[in-house]
Order: structure tokens, then sequence, then C-alpha cells
């Protein structure tokens, strides 16, 4: 089984190489455009796979491989606060993902698997219960971008030997991750009461050992999903009460947490810091059922392990 992924230099796709490593018979080709040879990788190929997608060379590489997995679409940087309304910039971004898929499907690699986000279809905070078919209501320049790359793989691969599977996750955390649960934790790491008990609002979260678990296991075993859109998370929602708790617990604190304020609530419609108090505050849950009827594949750790994991793992460090 050849395997080739893009975005392996990052915390999501070092733990995807790492699972792959795992399956027997594996070979792992990585694709970079700067630095060394990616570590754990039987081959290396360098360049900025939009403009590889073009090349015959490329195309030989394609050629040779079972599943293709794209965790690199560079679309993070959209969620930096200076390019999130570089239009310019995500169409570039766009585009390169675009014509990777178009070139897995004139070699007619068997699988194209694209992560993509939650994000395509909801913002930080909706009342709904999201599955696939749920309403696009995403207004970030990020969750756009994400869900035309979705449209475009699915186009490109349509009615062709390529099938592909598209992967909605919730936002990812993990050691060395950086994101809201990795500031959650920072701010959990203290000797102070936090106001954030109480909380019932339900967010669906993913490891990203978890993710990688299953990436891996859709390498082996993608043949058993019809070709389209899956939503994928570690399993029971929690709330941001239970997930601090969670992050006090491997941080070695007493959880310590006290009600919050109506101050505090009514901060989601403050300018500037609406969109943190709704992460902290708002519910953001996915219905993943589609994906666990479809195969036999489950989460290794349960978010609550894995967030006192992720602590453990801080607190050391």
């Amino acid at each position: 089984m050849r395997v080739i992924v893009l975005g392996g230099r990052g915390v999501a796709g070092r733990a995807l190489i790492r699972a792959l490593q795992g399956e027997p018979g594996t070979e792992i080709v990585g694709v970079t455009r700067k630095g060394d040879d990616l570590p754990d990788v039987s081959h290396t190929v360098r360049g900025n796979y939009g403009e590889l997608a073009g090349t015959r060379a490329f195309h030989r590489e394609l050629a040779k491989v079972g599943t293709v997995i794209h965790l690199g679409d560079g679309l993070s940087v959209l969620e930096h606060r200076e390019n999130g309304r570089d239009k310019a910039l995500a169409d570039r971004l766009v585009a390169a993902s675009s014509c990777l898929a178009l070139a897995a499907r004139d070699v007619e690699v068997p699988l194209f698997i694209y992560v993509s986000s939650i994000k395509a279809i909801a913002d930080e905070e909706d009342g709904r219960v999201l599955a696939e078919e749920s309403e696009p209501r995403g207004t970030t320049l990020y969750g756009r971008s994400k869900l035309e790359v979705e449209r475009r793989v699915a186009d490109a691969c349509a009615g062709s030997a390529t099938r592909h599977i598209i992967l909605r996750p919730p936002v990812l955390y993990g050691e060395g991750m950086r994101g809201s649960v990795h500031r959650l934790l920072k701010l959990a790491d203290s000797p102070w009461p936090l106001p954030l008990g109480g909380l019932s609002n339900r967010r669906s979260l993913l490891a990203t050992h978890n993710l990688a678990s299953l990436l891996a296991y859709l390498a082996r075993h993608g043949a058993a999903l019809q070709r389209g859109c899956y939503h994928v998370h570690d399993g029971t929602p929690l709330s941001t009460t239970q997930i601090v708790a969670a992050l006090r617990e491997g941080l070695g604190r007493s959880p310590r947490l006290l009600p919050i304020s109506s101050l505090g609530r009514a901060a989601r419609h403050v300018p500037g810091v609406g969109p943190v108090a709704r992460r902290l505050l708002g519910s953001l849950e996915i219905n993943d059922a589609r994906l666990r009827q479809s195969i036999s594949w489950m989460p290794p750790a349960s978010s609550q392990a894995a967030l006192v994991q992720m602590a453990r793992v801080y607190r050391a460090d």
C-alpha cells in the first residue's frame, strides 16, 4: 500500500505518518515545499503541490499510489487576522487543491481523502446538531474557502475512477497543537478559580491522534465508504466546564470552577471579544452517524481521556 501525505509537517500530519507506520506493508510519500526531507517517510517530493500537479513527474508519482491524503491545503493562514479578508490568497490556495484533485483523477488514483473542517458550514457557535446535509452558514473566508475546496474535489472526482472522501472534523487538539483548546489549556493552568462553571453547552472535539487513526484506517479500508462527505469527532460532546475540568485534572490542579456571571454570558455580543466568548460559551455539536454506521472504526480515546493526556504532556514540558 502506497500513500501520499500532504501536510506531513503539521501536528496532525506527523500523527498520521506515525499511524501509517503501524500499518504493515505501507509506503509513505511526503510532499513538502521547504526544509529537510520529511522524517519517517519512504520518499519526499519537493515543491508546491499546486504547481507539481501540472507536471508529468508528479503524475507518475501519483500513478503509483492507492491513496492521497490531503491535510495541507494551507487555508489555516486565513484564520490569522491579517489574512482574514485576503480573497486573492484564498483563491490561490483553493485553486492549488483543485489542481491536486484533478491530477489524482487524471491518473485514476483509487482514493482521494480531503480533510476539511466543520467551519465549512458553521461558525464558532451554532444551535443545530450539524449533519453532512446541514445548510452551510459559515461566514468567514476560511470556512467559505473550505467549502469551495470540498465542492471542487467532489466535482473533479465525479464520475471518475477516483473515489473522494471529505472529512469534516470539529476543532482539533492534542500534544503540540495550537488553537482554541491550547489557549484554553493555558487559561486552565492557573492556581486561581475560573468563572467557567455550570455551563451546559455542547461542543464536539477531535483529538489529532483519533483523526490520524481514522485516516490510517481509511487508507487500508476506505473501500467500505461511499464517496462523499463525512463528519467525524471523538464521541460524546462536552461542555466548556467539562473541558476545563479535564484539562485541570491533567495539570494536577483542583477544578475550582465558579459559576459564570451574566456579564460573562453577555460578552459574546461584544465586538472584539465576541468570537472568543462564543467559543467558550456556545455550542457546536456534530452528528457523525453516517461515518459510524458505515465502518467499524472507533476513536482510540475519548475527549475526556485525550484532554487529560494533552494537559499532562503540557505540564511535563
